[in-house]
Order: C-alpha cells, then structure tokens, then sequence
C-alpha cells in the first residue's frame, strides 16, 4: 500500500510539473509576441516626432500599394486561367473546323471526280461546250484529271482562241503576250 501511494504521490507531481511547464510556455508565448509587437511600434522611437510620423505614412502607404500588388497578382492570375480555357477551346474549335473543312474537301473531291467521269462519257462537242461556260479555273482542273486523248479531241471541239488560253492556262505557265 505504501507503495501505491508513493506511485500515486509522483503521478501527481507528473501532472503538476506538466501544467506548470504548459503555462511558462504560454507566458513566454505571450511576452515574446508583445515584445515583437512593441518593437514593432517604437521602431521609429529613436527619430524626431516628425520624421516618426512621415516614417509611419509611408510604411502605411506602401503596405496599401503591397495589397494592391497582390489583388493585382490575383487578378492577373484569374485573367491567365480564363486565357487559358479560352485557348483550349478555340483549339478544340480548330481541330473541329479542320475536321469539317477536311469534309467538305473530300466532298468537292468526289464531285470533280464524278464530273471528270461524266465530262470523258460526253461527246466531246458537248464537252467543250459545257466547259466553255464554266469558270476558267474548274474547266482546267476537270481537263487536268481526264486522259490527253479526250483532252485533245474536247479542245478540237472548241474554238481556236478557247482552246489556246485553256491550254496555256493547263499547261501552268502564265499566259505569253504576242
């Protein structure tokens, strides 16, 4: 018993030497803090009254300008993520277009070809005809897809100034003056 007792005594003494150790730490918790902050106050103490109190606006002033620098910061920071998703989906928007432009490419592909194929099935009077009336560009490039024999007899077919300038302008070279 005596000694559960002794036992009993030290864990009280335990206790005890641990809340005081608690409470110093608290105080000097606290003195330091005050000390920072009074440091703080009188760091201007050793100067005149009036440069004190210059000193003391110009430090108000300039942590004004601090906080506007760093709302400025996050301003700047929520205007480059909006950037950012906006390029991301103008990219998206790119590679749409792309995909549709690369769609109707092939489209315009398949029409020629099936123009080519009905301009080598025509007579070539017919031929040279339809060709006349189309624009200069789309008659050289449906000429350009067929084979020289119908290209020649379609040209036959045509009037001799037509002809010339679409075989000059099929041939690739610009057009010569005489």
């Amino acid at each position: 018993m005596h000694k559960l007792l002794k036992t009993k005594n030290f864990l009280w003494l335990l206790i005890f030497l641990g809340i005081t150790k608690f409470f110093l730490i608290v105080t000097l918790i606290a003195t330091e803090a005050y000390r920072v902050e009074a440091k703080e106050e009188n760091v201007f103490s050793g100067c005149p009254p009036e440069f004190s109190e210059l000193l003391v606006l110009e430090r108000a002033k300039l942590y004004e300008k601090a906080k506007k620098i760093e709302l400025r910061e996050k301003e700047l920071k929520i205007l480059e993520k909006r950037i950012q998703e906006q390029m991301a989906s103008l990219k998206d928007l790119e590679t749409i277009i792309d995909k549709k432009l690369n769609e109707i490419k092939t489209i315009q592909d398949q029409r020629v070809k099936l123009l080519v194929k009905a301009l080598s099935e025509m007579k070539a009077s017919k031929a040279a005809e339809m060709l006349l009336n189309m624009d200069k560009k789309m008659a050289v490039k449906l000429l350009s897809q067929l084979k020289s024999s119908q290209v020649a007899s379609i040209l036959s077919a045509m009037p001799p100034d037509k002809a010339a300038s679409l075989s000059e302008a099929l041939s690739g070279y610009p057009p010569k003056e005489y």
